[in-house]
């Protein structure tokens, strides 16, 4: 459901939300609840600034289908799958992890 903006001739310019179907016709001014005719308005499309709407390009991008990234692992990364780290003790200032 869209905002409109109405303008109310003895109150002055008000917003309201509406149908799309219902588009055309009036509303009832919330102050003196006279009919007051809607106003063409701009889109705002650019109230967003440019880095969050590159963000939301990206992220809806990758909603559905996520960028498949190949790299490979570099020497003593260690991570789960290279085992590196398996024969490795534990750190002196973690030995009380115990595997977490």
């Amino acid at each position: 459901m869209p905002l409109y903006t109405y303008s109310c001739e003895a109150c002055g310019p008000f917003e309201g939300w509406n149908s799309m179907s219902e588009a055309d016709q009036s509303a009832c001014c919330p102050e003196c609840a006279a009919n007051a005719p809607r106003e063409m308005a701009m889109p705002r499309l650019s109230t967003m600034n440019g880095t969050l709407r590159r963000a939301l390009a990206r992220s809806e991008g990758t909603a559905s289908e996520p960028k498949v990234v190949s790299r490979e692992h570099l020497a003593g990364c260690g991570c789960s799958l290279c085992g590196s780290r398996a024969n490795k003790p534990a750190p002196i200032e973690r030995r009380w992890s115990l595997g977490h």
